[in-house]
């Protein structure tokens, strides 16, 4: 199971992940980073406020990465880059090629988004009010189903 938070954004409450990313371009360095869990987002992604942060803490040239596929959603069109990584929840960790934005932080202050890419891997169970964000592996999943209306 991984334990998820609610974030108090002005009048709005988001549910987060802790995520810690490994990339094998970078050996022996970690960035973490907290991503939104987004049901409507196809794929991971890096924003760009958080991308700038990863190439500045890592020494990581984000114009040397390979470019990705773009991402269209609520912010337009944008280009994206790739590299690969690590993705670590709690104890649940996988090899991803991470989709990272290029747009200027400034033009897009959006967070870091945790897509169906991961989120298909769970049963994503979300309770505000009793401030609850449970990623559950399937065998977990299984023994709360019975319970279930």
């Amino acid at each position: 199971m991984i334990r998820g938070y609610f974030s108090t954004a002005g009048p709005r409450q988001r549910p987060f992940v802790h995520a810690v990313l490994r990339f094998s371009a970078v050996p022996n360095r970690s960035f973490a980073v907290e991503l939104l869990v987004d049901t409507g987002a196809d794929r991971t992604i890096l924003a760009p406020l958080d991308a700038l942060r990863f190439s500045r803490r890592l020494g990581v040239d984000l114009t040397t990465l390979p470019r990705g596929q773009a991402s269209t959603g609520m912010g337009g069109h944008m280009e994206t880059r790739v590299i690969d990584a690590v993705l670590t929840l709690e104890s649940f960790s996988t090899p991803l090629a991470f989709t990272v934005l290029e747009a200027p932080p400034e033009r897009l202050p959006i967070p870091s988004l945790l897509g169906r890419d991961i989120l298909s891997r769970f049963a994503l169970y979300v309770e505000q009010a009793e401030n609850l964000v449970l990623l559950l592996e399937p065998e977990e999943a299984a023994t709360v189903r019975p319970h279930l209306p």
